[in-house]
């Protein structure tokens, strides 16, 4: 009898092998990575959500996904930083443009830079890599970026509404129990 749940156990947990050995990481809210053709554009913000009128830092990285040199190797697919390019940033709201970053060279494959969105709500940033596409063309990488003001006034008047909250319960425990004595 034991033998036969001792197996049945060791059954069921080789089933479920496969499908609990995969962990996965948070990935932030406002970072996400777009492809066209050999070249990958990671973005992300630091904060991860940034809030209206607070700097914050605006992080690129560019990657070149090499292709293969045969059909046997077509699954290993080689990626590196690209060393150095050209790129500009451009930002919208609400289809205006609200902001940009000029065209600049970076040496190296990562790139930040510090900004201030004005407005909450949700922003598109387009990262221009100039000279990337075939003939020398512009690559054009979109992304949202989301942008709140939640922690303003109203995260100090919840503190201070628990803080008074927790005190009147103290002190209704306090009074009812002076009311009620034992009648011993």
């Amino acid at each position: 009898m034991i033998n036969l749940q001792l197996l049945f156990v060791l059954v069921f947990g080789l089933l479920l092998f496969p499908g609990i050995n995969y962990a996965g990481a948070h990935e932030n809210l406002n970072s996400g990575d777009e492809t066209i053709g050999n070249y990958e554009v990671q973005m992300a913000t630091d904060p991860e959500i940034p809030s209206g009128n607070q700097p914050f830092k605006l992080i690129t990285r560019v990657l070149n996904h090499q292709s293969a040199s045969n059909l046997l190797n077509s699954l290993n697919t080689q990626i590196s930083e690209v060393e150095h390019f050209r790129m500009g940033i451009r930002i919208y709201y609400n289809d205006q443009l609200v902001g940009t970053i000029p065209v600049q060279r970076v040496n190296g494959g990562e790139w930040s830079s510090s900004y201030v969105f004005h407005e909450s709500g949700n922003h598109i940033v387009n990262v221009d890599l100039y000279d990337f596409g075939p003939n020398g063309k512009t690559l054009t990488y979109t992304f949202n970026v989301s942008v709140l003001n939640v922690f303003g006034p109203m995260f100090q008047y919840i503190i201070s509404a628990g803080g008074i909250g927790c005190f009147v319960i103290l002190g209704w425990i306090l009074i009812t129990r002076k009311k009620v004595r034992p009648k011993h």
